[in-house]
């Protein structure tokens, strides 16, 4: 094992992520983060000092487990590509640093450049950089590595630490409004498996799920709570521009399910029974036109999101997945023939919902490493059914219908876990893209079976 990442002449053909430096590198950075966050929670209420630690200690224990598994079991991965054009940077930082701001500001004309396609700086001569969402991430990686020796795994560490921010910040939201269900809270939002796996490393997840956690809680504190709106709007708007750089399709499940949040929680304030009548045709025609005009103005600014665009995107994306987990032997999934088109979307939708929550099934595993996938479905599975047959199903619409915070949730979820299931059609690949909306999915039960046993507890009341 190497002391430090060197710079040799095809440095990008080595998998190495963890060198014997990390071992001095990491134990002083991990206690840096242990007394801080000691000294943060000391002044904080009783269910930061409960749940805090406890949840870094296992996000620590993810990012280790995902670094050891991207060096020594898949020998490589997009984290390996982040973190090895990286240490590019960082090289021609101090070899050419006037290229830096070309290939800032004109990715393509850097890779078109016949000095540089002749270079020893990136894998395939900076192709990477073309996707923008890819150079973002390429580039927070490049600047930690300078303040971090180069380490991977401390800059890994910070990647995970500002995945915890976002996922405690979601937790924040849904405690402040129910704290009778702390524990069911921390669970959707801090110890789920895939979240705290998957959700940590260099990676993109991290940075959206950390964006998205941001964007979420203060859009609360916007909408619903007293405070200086000016900040919440700010750091609201910061943590959407930060999901939007990297995966915007994000952002285009979210603001639908916002919507209904916002409009749900303001319409049980409405005291007139007319205007609470009109208000939700109303709502739904405002919320069409708004939908279509962020639809266009998404296409506008990048062809990719215009529809056509988007199935032909899908369709040579599970062409080539399946094609590829075939030649790998992986664990490939098809929607069946699918039409690409309006209608083709909403016959495979009930699919595409299906195996984002609950596949890969426990047959379909052909890896080691899907089993905690699999069984994270089987816990999904069993609580949604169960749910189901203890309030039937008018009664579960019911209450879906009768919560704002439930209702935001799900759309958030059905919305997403339709676009990843729809363009994954790997089981490996769909287990990390799933994981923004697993802690929302996970909330809207626990609040839809809090809701059940109070009626319950009413109902036995009553009849004694």
């Amino acid at each position: 094992m190497q002391l430090f990442p060197q710079q040799v002449e095809n440095f990008w053909l080595r998998q190495d992520l963890i060198f014997a430096s990390d071992f001095i590198l990491v134990p002083l950075y991990l206690y840096f983060i242990h007394v801080q966050l000691k000294k943060y929670i000391a002044k904080k209420p009783e269910h930061y000092k409960e749940y805090m630690m406890k949840a870094w200690y296992v996000r620590l224990a993810g990012c280790i487990l995902t670094a050891l598994m991207y060096d020594y079991y898949y020998n490589g991965g997009d984290t390996t590509t982040f973190y090895f054009y990286a240490l590019g940077v960082i090289k021609m930082l101090f070899t050419d640093p006037e290229m830096i701001p070309q290939i800032m500001l004109n990715p393509k004309g850097f890779y078109s450049l016949r000095y540089l396609s002749e270079s020893k700086y990136f894998i395939e001569s900076g192709l990477y950089f073309y996707d923008g969402t890819t150079a973002i991430i390429i580039w927070l990686t490049s600047a930690c590595l300078v303040v971090f020796l180069q380490s991977y795994m401390l800059t890994s560490i910070t990647f995970t630490l500002f995945a915890l921010y976002g996922c405690w910040k979601i937790f924040s939201m849904f405690y402040d409004m129910y704290p009778h269900l702390k524990k069911q809270m921390a669970i959707s939002c801090l110890f789920i498996p895939s979240v705290f796996f998957w959700g940590s490393g260099v990676m993109k997840e991290p940075i959206c799920i950390g964006g998205l956690g941001m964007m979420s809680y203060y859009m609360y504190h916007f909408f619903f709570k007293k405070g200086n709106k000016l900040k919440s709007l700010f750091l609201a708007l910061l943590g959407a521009f930060i999901v939007f750089s990297i995966k915007v399709y994000i952002i285009l499940a979210f603001l639908p399910a916002l919507a209904v949040w916002v409009f749900a929680r303001y319409r049980y304030n409405i005291k007139s029974p007319f205007l609470k009548t009109i208000s939700t045709p109303l709502f739904i025609v405002l919320g069409l036109g708004a939908g279509a005009v962020v639809l266009q103005s998404m296409a506008s600014y990048a062809e990719r999101y215009a529809f056509e665009e988007i199935m032909r995107t899908a369709k040579d994306t599970q062409n080539w997945l399946v094609y590829s987990s075939k030649e790998q032997n992986g664990s490939f999934y098809t929607l069946g023939d699918i039409e690409y088109s309006t209608m083709g979307m909403l016959k495979v939708f009930p699919k595409a919902i299906n195996v984002s929550l609950f596949r890969p099934y426990i047959w379909e595993i052909r890896k080691p490493i899907l089993l905690a996938a699999s069984l994270e479905g089987i816990v999904t599975l069993y609580l949604t059914i169960t749910l189901l047959f203890k309030t039937g199903f008018v009664r579960f619409l019911k209450l879906i219908a009768s919560n704002p915070e439930v209702q935001f949730c799900l759309v958030f979820s059905i919305i997403f876990g339709f676009a990843v299931g729809f363009t994954s059609f790997n089981f490996g690949a769909l287990a990390r893209y799933k994981i923004p909306f697993m802690p929302f999915y996970y909330i809207a039960l626990f609040i839809l079976s809090d809701a059940q046993n109070k009626t319950q507890n009413t109902t036995a009341k009553t009849k004694k």
